[in-house]
């Protein structure tokens, strides 16, 4: 099973959080403990990880 990702996506497509999935969670009490097992946190990290960035680089040589 390949673990890939294809970055087929850019920035602008996939949008930005406007609050946390945190906020409401009922294992909230369990933070930090609880991110590596959150199945919201791994597809939004999944889905972030797909982007280009449509930012321009500004690194000088």
């Amino acid at each position: 099973m390949s673990n890939a990702i294809k970055r087929d996506l850019f920035d602008f497509e996939i949008g930005y959080l406007t609050k946390s999935p945190c906020l409401n969670c009922e294992f909230r009490k369990e933070l930090p403990k609880c991110h590596s097992q959150c199945m919201i946190l791994d597809k939004i990290q999944t889905t972030l990880a797909r982007g280009v960035s449509s930012q321009a680089s500004s690194y000088e040589s």
